[in-house]
């Protein structure tokens, strides 16, 4: 069955959370997914890091590690990852999406040794 373009797919949320002191903001908080659409979460840290690494949870509650990237732009398939880190900045691209696109994003600034990533609701 087809659906009209403007079909409502699911809901992505960004999380505000805090890595080892350094303050990491997600925008825009909460988005609903259109079809045919392209939609870019945006991730600012408050100090320099060595990477970021962005996950999916999935409304089943698991837990996906989508990238990690120090610097630069990865792309897997409708995913493109950018961080910049002297802009303290990274963002996450996604173009058409789809209902299994649909959860919660996280992205985890790296400061140090690897650990898990933090995140409050």
């Amino acid at each position: 069955m087809k659906r009209p373009a403007g079909t409502v797919l699911g809901l992505l949320f960004a999380q505000v959370c805090c890595v080892r002191g350094a303050d990491v903001e997600q925008s825009p908080p909460a988005l609903s997914l259109q079809e045919g659409a392209s939609y870019t979460l945006r991730c600012n840290f408050s100090t320099s890091s060595q990477s970021v690494n962005w996950y999916l949870q999935n409304p089943g509650g698991r837990l996906i590690h989508l990238f990690y990237i120090p610097s630069g732009t990865k792309q897997e398939g409708r995913l493109k990852a950018t961080t910049v880190p002297a802009e303290r900045r990274s963002s996450l691209h996604i173009s058409s999406p789809r209902t299994t696109d649909s959860g919660t994003y996280f992205c985890a600034a790296q400061h140090g040794a690897p650990q898990a990533p933090a995140a409050s609701t």
